[in-house]
């Protein structure tokens, strides 16, 4: 893997936590309002770079919740409700256990497996008991934390990062983030699932990642069990 530079390492590492926030923070009213004012960032690097077109519609929401917050917020908001908690008919389940397991159940041995892993590195996400770690949002986050411990001079975090890819978000994601390009009623949420696709992909590259299994279930199955 050739050595990547601080600058391209910090470019990843907003575009895991920018879809680390779409995938798993609750849609609030002043975040969108910090996003408005920042919405320029997503005409520019790195997001231009990863994914042009996704990065214009996630930019032209938040562009839109400068003048008509309220609007905006109540599209994101019923889209939200639906990809991320009416996932027996939505078919978009963000967790990976649900997908590597034979009966598409909820914490798996996946849960206990990423939870080690953030806690080898001193995390512990703050999450309602029934959230398990395996949540994409969560594994993004993960990464995007990676990133910064290796922009700050951590090497073994790029390696770390790269076996965390593999093992797990590019088992699972790919299918997740298809079902939800395709099942999204905004546009926004399905630019956000091109957009966080395309970063993964590319990063993995970067990483020299593969998926290391292949998910139980394709894409349109998923999401079947909710508890």
């Amino acid at each position: 893997m050739e050595k990547l530079s601080s600058e391209t390492i910090l470019a990843y590492q907003a575009l895991c936590s920018f879809s680390a926030w779409a995938l798993f923070s609750d849609l609030e009213r002043e975040s969108l309002q910090g996003f408005a004012q920042e919405a320029a960032m997503f005409s520019e690097e790195p997001f231009t770079s990863i994914e042009p077109q996704a990065s214009a519609c996630i930019g032209g929401y938040f562009e839109r919740a400068k003048t008509d917050v309220e609007a905006v917020y109540k599209e994101l908001h019923e889209d939200r409700s639906y990809l991320f908690y009416m996932i027996g008919a939505s078919n978009t389940s963000p967790y990976e256990s649900v997908y590597r397991t034979d009966d598409y159940t909820m914490f798996g041995p996946t849960t206990l497996e990423v939870r080690a892993a953030y806690r080898a590195y001193g995390l512990a996400f703050p999450q309602q008991a029934s959230e398990p770690d395996d949540h994409i949002g969560l594994e993004f986050s993960f990464v995007a934390h990676l990133l910064e411990c290796a922009a700050q001079g951590n090497e073994a975090a790029l390696d770390d990062a790269a076996q965390f890819l593999s093992d797990h978000l590019l088992v699972f994601a790919p299918v997740y983030l298809a079902n939800v390009q395709t099942r999204a009623h905004s546009p926004f949420y399905a630019a956000v699932a091109k957009l966080a696709l395309a970063t993964l992909k590319a990063l993995a590259a970067e990483l020299g990642a593969q998926a290391s299994d292949v998910p139980l279930i394709q894409p349109f199955e998923a999401g079947i069990a909710s508890n």
